[in-house]
């Protein structure tokens, strides 16, 4: 797999573990668990509905982006936007592990997730120094 096809495939994986870490947050229904937030209406709002698609379909976006451009430009924006999730990352593994309620499916998915992210950073690095 050369360079190229390895950081769209590390966006790709990104964007597939972030669907299946809010899926995993749902399984508390099967369980009988209460998973409303308290002091809402019904409706998502609106910061939620952006966050959700920059998270999420953002992933899916640069994986297509990384898969058909080239250039320094694209390569220093992905770079910058990978950082970025791996602050967003590691700050939620961290949040995982030390303040929400335990939940070892979802320690390991975010896990997975922050090495996926090092290695898509790595694999950004060496193409900026490149080009």
């Amino acid at each position: 797999m050369d360079a190229k096809q390895r950081i769209s495939f590390y966006w790709l994986l990104m964007g597939v573990c972030f669907i299946l870490h809010n899926l995993l947050h749902l399984f508390g229904l099967f369980f009988g668990e209460n998973i409303t937030l308290p002091n809402t209406t019904g409706e998502v709002p609106l910061f939620v509905q952006v966050f959700n698609t920059v998270v999420m379909t953002g992933t899916f976006v640069m994986a297509l982006l990384a898969a058909n451009l080239n250039g320094k430009g694209f390569n220093w924006f992905s770079l910058v936007w990978s950082g970025l999730f791996l602050l967003l990352n590691a700050s939620h593994l961290y949040e995982t592990l030390f303040i929400e309620k335990f939940d070892v499916s979802q320690a390991v998915l975010l896990t997975l997730v922050l090495v996926i992210n090092v290695l898509l950073i790595l694999a950004l690095w060496k193409g900026v120094r490149k080009v």
